[in-house]
């Protein structure tokens, strides 16, 4: 009976000191995504938004276009909406580092990314804002562990109302 109570109790304290060192982060809670929108489009009708991802320190995310194919990149897709074309989407320059559990270099966001969109209004909404409803997918990572991938929507609001 007391070799039972001594297995029962070492297997009670490894559970506990297990707990503590689990990941106890949701990958969503790694990055904020903020919006920033002109007041107005310009008077083509063209509209230059910002989606910046703010990366909890100590994490980074693969890069849009990471060396390594089996990693998930970080991307932005869109809902369709027939009143605006994204015309052009700027991704920035990744950090080229090699970290300890990587053989081989690796392109990474950290801190403050800001990914750059040109948006044309071709429909416009009698006077009403346009919504336009996003996604961006990633993966956040640290120097010991990767998340499983994950996706945050966003919504820009555009004025109809262009800059004189």
């Amino acid at each position: 009976m007391k070799r039972l109570n001594i297995i029962l109790t070492i297997i009670l304290i490894l559970f506990y000191c297990s707990n503590g060192f689990t990941q106890s982060i949701s990958p969503d809670k790694v990055v904020d995504v903020k919006v920033i929108t002109p007041h107005a489009v310009s008077s083509q009708g063209i509209a230059d938004v910002e989606v910046v991802l703010n990366v909890k320190k100590g994490w980074h995310l693969n890069a849009n276009k990471p060396f390594d194919k089996n990693l998930s990149p970080t991307s932005i897709s869109f809902k369709e909406n027939p009143a605006v074309q994204i015309l052009k989407i700027t991704y920035p320059e990744p950090a080229i580092e090699k970290l300890p559990f990587s053989e081989q270099e690796l392109a990474l966001y950290e801190d403050n990314v800001i990914i750059k969109l040109q948006i044309k209004v071709i429909k416009k909404q009698g006077g009403q804002p346009i919504k336009l409803e996003g996604t961006v997918s990633y993966q956040p990572c640290n120097n010991e562990t990767c998340l499983f991938p994950t996706s945050k929507p966003f919504t820009i609001n555009l004025s109809s109302k262009k800059s004189k």
